[in-house]
């Protein structure tokens, strides 16, 4: 199940990222290229900017060589590098002029146990069915940018309570057998509430509802260190270096 949950997060994450900032997606080899139209600016751990994203399930001999064809070996690109070996095959990357920003778990779990956890807030879910609840999901931050574009594949939900929308959380399932879980967020002052309970919810029994038989999302660092996904049975299923070239200012 791990090599489909990573290929279901890579084309999920294509997916989206055509749909709401117009970026570029291609295929070479093994290996998926997504190229935005403006530059991206990742700020933590390791600062870095970059057009290109590359995500690699191959050999590290053969991901360089189609990250190289693609990139020129130079550039503002990103790495991000799946394998089950990836102490040793992260290496041949370093040697190859690349720098390890770091590593991070892709989580999993079968659909197939419903969990049940209270929620201790009177919070109503809804589901995005026009541009009117489009524009409510953006009020909250997020790593999703839809703007007021829907799209069949992408489902976004949000909670209120009151009139405040103060949860969110999307649903990315282009099909297959894995569903994407993306773009979890609560207000600080509505957290440890109960409001991840009802969003991740609301995602898990669409997904189910689509046809998926499994989930996969991945968390930031920080999200990661508290195990916030454990308790909804989700567990590493892959891991990934996410490395950038030397030249690249700050890599050093």
């Amino acid at each position: 199940m791990a090599y489909e949950s990573v290929k279901s997060f890579i084309r999920s994450l294509a997916h989206r990222e055509q749909c709401e900032v117009s970026a570029s997606v291609m295929a070479h080899g093994s290996t998926t290229e997504i190229k935005y139209p403006l530059p991206i600016a990742w700020p933590w751990p390791r600062q870095f900017d970059y057009t290109s994203e590359f995500f690699c399930v191959g050999s590290a001999t053969g991901a360089l060589i189609e990250v190289n064809t693609a990139s020129g070996a130079i550039g503002d690109h990103v790495v991000n590098y799946f394998s089950p070996d990836l102490l040793n095959e992260t290496q041949r990357f370093v040697e190859a002029g690349y720098v390890e920003a770091w590593v991070s778990s892709l989580l999993g779990r079968s659909l197939g146990t419903v969990w049940s956890r209270p929620a201790t807030t009177d919070a109503y879910i809804h589901e995005v069915v026009d541009a009117s609840g489009m524009e409510r999901y953006t009020s909250l931050l997020g790593i999703s940018n839809p703007g007021t574009a829907r799209d069949p594949f992408i489902h976004n939900f949000f909670a209120t309570v009151g009139s405040d929308v103060v949860a969110k959380g999307q649903l990315v399932y282009p099909g297959g057998t894995v569903a994407y879980v993306s773009d979890m967020f609560t207000e600080p002052a509505h957290r440890k509430s109960g409001l991840c309970n009802l969003i991740m919810g609301a995602l898990e029994h669409k997904a189910r509802t689509l046809g998926a038989t499994h989930a996969c999302l991945a968390p930031g660092l920080e999200v990661a260190s508290f195990g916030l996904y454990q308790k909804y049975g989700y567990e590493p299923v892959a891991s990934r270096s996410v490395l950038i070239p030397r030249s690249v200012r700050g890599a050093a």
